[in-house]
Formats: structure tokens, C-alpha cells, sequence
């Protein structure tokens, strides 16, 4: 595997300090962007991890940061927003995937990684869900022959430090037999966060995977 100039958009969060290691045990270049710098001190420690403080929401930022990078690798996401207008999520999950692919239009990057979500739609019955099948399409449509994307739609994401499966566990040892569930017929396929983790550097170089989009489930539901 060749090495690259990575910028990680959302590696500070759960899946992005893992893929953050994992590449960074490949020798890449990494820059992570971040919003504050000061809480995610421990990335430091890998060896080829720089971390840059900023706003990802401005194009501006955006562009300085992906001159000289040859891949850009977006993992941001917000699971809740302050209001139910859903212009949270469209901020994060449509605006700023448009805002990734001008900047890297602009600069020349050559190569993105998206992370969207499974069952994102159009048609889907959340504002989460509706934004995230937006910004999948705007970074799949930019794609090109001098424009590589490859977008990831992983189920829940579990692993040490979850924000979701640790909590919801930890929930029904406080109270065994007499949690409520809103959705009783809901049923997930949760994937580990490693693997997420594994297929995104898997994919960099992989030509096979250009202009196209992946599921991302585990074995058992």
C-alpha cells in the first residue's frame, strides 16, 4: 500500500481515533481537524497524527487545510440536534459534504472517504437519515475519472466506548426485565467499530471501490 497526505474530518470521535491509529500504523500523513484541540491531546501519541484546530464549516478553513493532501476522509456526524427542524443534521450531513467536495475540487485532492448511514434515504422517516442520503449523493455525484469517492453506510457502531450499545447495556443491569423499549420489533445488526475502522483503510487504494457505496453490518442481528 502506498502512503498518503490524509486530512480526517470527525477523527476525534468514536470511529475516527481508531481509524486515526490504524492508519497511522501505515505510515500515512495524517491531519485531523478539530474544534478543540485541547480535549483529544492523547492522538499526539501517533507518530504521523497532527492535530489542527478550526471550523470544518468554513470553506475557507477547509481549503487550507486539504492543499496538499491527496485524500480527504469525512466521519462527521451528530446523532441529536438542539432543535426538531432538522437544520442541525442538514448542517452536518449535507452542507458540510458539499462545502468537502468544492474545497477538494479546489484544491486538487483526488481521493474521498464518506461515511453515511444504513437505510439512508430520501423516503426515510427521520431528519438523521433524509440529510445523510442528501450528503451521500452530493460527494457519489461529484465522483470522477481525476475524483475518486467511496461512500460507507455502517449500522450501529459498537466497541469499547460506544455511545449507544455500552449505555443501553448498562441500562438494562440497572434495571433487568423493566426497561421499556419504544420500538420492541426494532432489530439492529451492529457492526464493530474496528471493522468500520478496517474497511475504510482498506478501500483507499482500491480502485474497485470508486463511485461506489458499501454497507457496513455485522454477522448477527
Amino acid at each position: 500500500m502506498s502512503t498518503h497526505k490524509i486530512c480526517l474530518l470527525g477523527g476525534t470521535g468514536f470511529v475516527g481515533r481508531r481509524l486515526a491509529a490504524r492508519l497511522s500504523e501505515s505510515g500515512h500523513d495524517i491531519v485531523i481537524l478539530t474544534r478543540h484541540r485541547e480535549r483529544r491531546r492523547e492522538l499526539l501519541v501517533l507518530p504521523t497524527v497532527r492535530l489542527v484546530q478550526g471550523d470544518v464549516h468554513d470553506s475557507a478553513f477547509l481549503r487550507s487545510q486539504f492543499e496538499g493532501r491527496d485524500v480527504v476522509i469525512n466521519l462527521v456526524g451528530i446523532l441529536n440536534e438542539p432543535g426538531r427542524d432538522g437544520r442541525g443534521f442538514a448542517r452536518a450531513h449535507t452542507e458540510l459534504p458539499e462545502k468537502i467536495v468544492e474545497a477538494c475540487r479546489q484544491t486538487g485532492v483526488t481521493r474521498l472517504l464518506h461515511m453515511s448511514a444504513l437505510h439512508a434515504s430520501p423516503a426515510a422517516p427521520s431528519h438523521y437519515l433524509r440529510t445523510k442520503s442528501l450528503g451521500e449523493e452530493a460527494v457519489l455525484r461529484a465522483g470522477g475519472p481525476d475524483f475518486h469517492v467511496t461512500s460507507f453506510r455502517p449500522s450501529v457502531i459498537f466497541g469499547p466506548g460506544d455511545s449507544f450499545l455500552n449505555r443501553f447495556a448498562g441500562l438494562l443491569r440497572m434495571a433487568p426485565g423493566l426497561f421499556p423499549l419504544a420500538c420492541p420489533e426494532a432489530r439492529f445488526q451492529p457492526v464493530y467499530v474496528e471493522d468500520v475502522a478496517r474497511a475504510f483503510v482498506a478501500s483507499l487504494d482500491n480502485h474497485h471501490t470508486f463511485g461506489n457505496r458499501y454497507d457496513l453490518c455485522g454477522p448477527r442481528v
